[in-house]
């Protein structure tokens, strides 16, 4: 959902030094950085410009704005996981995105309800202002447009990327990351899947499940205007470990054990 995203940290945005400092001067809290923060962690990781490829975003409801694709982008890059996994593939856009950005070796799961999913009003009866003002009524027609146009953002990948790329359909609430292999052994997860506090609480568990010791979590609609419980669940949890809020978009990111000390060595 592409809303305005509001202040909620009272720190001031930071340098790459200065979040440094902030990370290891507490033990919790929301930290607030500009995008070029992480843009600087790109240059001085690589002396050499760092390409990548970005389709142009969706202009409907839904899709991460150019600026959350480059901070995704960059976190790959940085990350160069093996395996991501992605909660919520709605049209595809992000999903042909972690694709498309990763390591030729990297595998990337996403998981959404499926083609097989009926709303119960068709994508085009929904107005935009009612989506724009109502989170569950959002909700609603995210899963019924999912259902109804599938990840077509997908089909132009190249075959050698359409292998790397597994779309699971189920139900996250009921998803179970060891019956697939996957405890443990995921080093980057997007949360953008349901935003309703019961989901992103499972969801986000099961992302600390596969991440185990070492890995990114990054949740969208973060300081969205309608998805509250996102930036609620957020807040608390940075009530107990530290949190980096991207300024100017609703991406929020953990950064746990080694990957976080890696992220914060570079650049500093």
């Amino acid at each position: 959902m592409k809303t305005e995203p509001s202040p909620t940290s009272p720190d001031p945005a930071t340098t790459p030094g200065e979040l440094l400092a902030l990370v290891e001067g507490r033990a919790n809290g929301l930290i607030q950085v500009k995008p070029k923060v992480v843009f600087m962690k790109i240059e001085a990781s690589d002396p050499r410009p760092v390409s990548m490829k970005i389709n142009v975003p969706s202009s409907g409801i839904g899709s991460v704005t150019l600026l959350e694709a480059a901070i995704l982008v960059s976190l790959v890059k940085l990350v160069r996981p093996r395996r991501i996994f992605e909660f919520g593939t709605f049209l595809g856009y992000s999903s042909a995105l972690l694709v498309e950005n990763s390591p030729d070796d990297c595998d990337v799961h996403s998981l959404d309800l499926g083609e097989g999913h009926v709303g119960e009003r068709p994508p085009e009866a929904y107005g935009d202002d009612e989506l724009r003002r109502d989170g569950d009524t959002n909700d609603e027609y995210l899963r019924g447009a999912q259902g109804a146009l599938g990840p077509r953002y997908t089909t132009a990948l190249s075959p050698t990327d359409k292998a790397r790329l597994h779309l699971m359909r189920q139900d996250s609430r009921r998803f179970d990351p060891a019956a697939h292999g996957l405890a443990g052994a995921v080093d980057l997860v997007f949360v953008d899947g349901g935003h309703d506090t019961e989901t992103v609480t499972i969801d986000t568990a099961n992302a600390r499940r596969m991440i185990g010791d070492s890995g990114v979590i990054v949740w969208h609609d973060f300081a969205s205007t309608i998805h509250s419980d996102v930036t609620t669940f957020v807040n608390d949890l940075a009530q107990r470990e530290v949190v980096v809020w991207v300024q100017n978009t609703m991406l929020a990111i953990l950064f746990v054990g080694q990957a976080g000390r890696d992220f914060l060595k570079i650049g500093v």
